[in-house]
């Protein structure tokens, strides 16, 4: 336990080393939480913003978030919520595997660090590894207390409930985890006239813990809480071959950097010694997958290599499958205690060696973020407080590592400048709204040429698409990739390396 407490500690250097995190979607998030943290203190807030509290399947970083910002500094909360999370998460996979296993080992925790710094975790997706991580505390619950059922059961109903309002698709995958569990523990019993039987006893008993977030789930995706209704698949924008071949290719990358470093060539090189570095070990009798998690396994990488459409109001479905396949096979890994061979010590060493240079890799490309940040703080210092700024994020994706991430920069000028701009505000998702002028500015501006909502923006016709709409001023981040000169309409306040300021010509300084 103190060994696997001490690797966890080393794994957070990264975090430590730079004051903003390089994370798509969570600074977002995080000044969500800021704005209702502080709602009802301020005119300014209130002008642009509503809190919309409801049973969403989806507010779980929320309800633990929001409390916190009333008394940390934003960044510091920030740090501090990311690791909050991935304890719930490390700690939730070696409970789940000393459950499942009766075992502990060196092998497991060392081979969860690089798995922290996950596709997932970089996209920000903050929710969802908190469902996971209550997921397999969950799942270990059940393994360690399911023969005492009326301690089990209602226990279990309420982490499931709890799960469910994490994230919803974390709750569907503890269903398939433990629904795997039981059939494979059934089918391995001496009795096979008692096979079907148990499974039916095994399953009804899972049914029960479904109820509560079942009948919230047909609540919310009849739109009683949320307040549209949710379709199951939205609407093709394009042809399906074209979609299904993008997104084939999208979905080899987020398989390929189920643990995700500064790049892609280091990402595919790490994960091919891992994986054969273990086959080793488990040619050698050394490292086994236990019995008991085969079909569960089975079942998550098979899932994992399906590019799903987003459903139920939930994009980028696919891409969180394959760390859920990644933490089952590592959580069912058991080593074969006596003393190791020379070649077996070697592969051990190997796989040490692997995983912290892969944190150190981390570590160095992050702490390059901070003096970029120090750039924006300087940039951010000639905007007015009390103003609408919106970000323009220059680049050629929505998952870039080829140059720097550039999309915590808006968001934090909600949470450190007293700004007012876009954040998460899916009435089905997210527990705020937008309002006023705020929200009469983004609707225009999704109507505009240029101005559609979306991740593929063409930052020239951006610009003036958001100025027409009301904002006061654009911040273009990763300005060092522009092409051609900004529309010189608007002026130009101050101009750095990565940023450019723009103010709209109507606009007060």
């Amino acid at each position: 336990m103190a060994i696997a407490a001490g690797l966890f500690a080393v794994a957070m250097i990264p975090l430590l080393v730079t004051p903003v995190l390089p994370l798509i979607d969570f600074y977002n998030h995080l000044a969500r939480f800021f704005v209702l943290s502080h709602l009802e203190g301020s005119d300014f807030l209130q002008a642009h913003y509503q809190a919309h509290w409801a049973l969403l399947p989806n507010i779980g970083v929320d309800l633990l978030g929001t409390p916190l910002l009333h008394v940390l500094p934003t960044l510091a909360a920030g740090h501090v919520i990311v690791i909050g999370i991935l304890a719930v998460l490390y700690g939730g996979v070696l409970y789940f595997h000393r459950g499942l296993t009766g075992e502990r080992s060196l092998l497991v925790p060392l081979l969860l660090l690089p798995l922290l710094y996950s596709y997932i975790l970089n996209w920000g997706f903050a929710n969802f590894l908190l469902g996971l991580g209550l997921m397999f505390w969950a799942a270990g619950w059940w393994l360690r207390h399911r023969q005492r059922v009326f301690l089990a059961v209602p226990v279990s109903s309420l982490l499931a409930l709890a799960i469910f309002f994490a994230h919803g698709i974390a709750f569907i995958l503890y269903g398939l985890l433990l629904a795997s569990l039981e059939i494979a523990r059934v089918w391995r019993t001496a009795d096979p006239s008692r096979r079907i039987a148990d499974l039916a006893r095994a399953l009804s008993l899972l049914a029960v813990q479904a109820i509560l977030p079942v009948f919230y789930f047909l609540v919310w995706w009849a739109g009683f809480v949320g307040g549209i209704p949710v379709d199951v698949l939205p609407a093709a924008r394009e042809p399906f071959a074209r979609w299904l071949a993008r997104d084939i290719f999208n979905h080899l990358e987020a398989i390929l950097r189920v643990e995700e470093g500064p790049s892609l060539g280091l990402d595919i090189a790490t994960l091919a010694i891992q994986v054969g570095l273990i086959g080793f070990l488990m040619r050698k009798g050394r490292v086994w997958l236990a019995r008991s998690v085969w079909l569960a396994a089975g079942v998550a990488a098979g899932i994992a290599l399906i590019p799903l459409p987003p459903m139920f109001g939930m994009a980028f479905i696919a891409d969180r499958l394959p760390l859920f396949a990644a933490l089952i096979l590592v959580s069912g890994l058991c080593v074969r205690p006596g003393p190791w061979a020379g070649a077996e010590r070697i592969a051990f060493a190997g796989l040490i060696v692997t995983v912290f240079v892969r944190l150190a890799a981390i570590a160095v490309s992050w702490h390059g973020y901070a003096e970029i940040y120090r750039e924006y703080a300087s940039v951010a210092a000639h905007i007015p407080p009390r103003k609408m700024t919106v970000p323009v994020n220059v680049g050629e994706g929505n998952h870039e590592t080829k140059i720097p991430r550039s999309e915590m920069f808006g968001p934090l000028l909600i949470l450190q400048h007293q700004q007012a701009g876009p954040l998460f505000a899916d009435p089905n998702q997210q527990p705020l709204l937008w309002k006023g002028p705020l929200k009469a500015a983004l609707d225009d501006l999704a109507t505009r040429p240029g101005g559609r909502a979306g991740i593929y923006l063409d930052p020239y016709r951006y610009v003036m698409a958001a100025s027409a709409s009301g904002f006061d001023y654009m911040l273009v981040s990763n300005a060092q990739l522009l092409k051609h000169p900004l529309p010189p309409q608007l002026p130009q306040v101050v101009r750095t390396k990565h940023f450019i300021l723009l103010r709209a010509p109507d606009a007060r300084p």
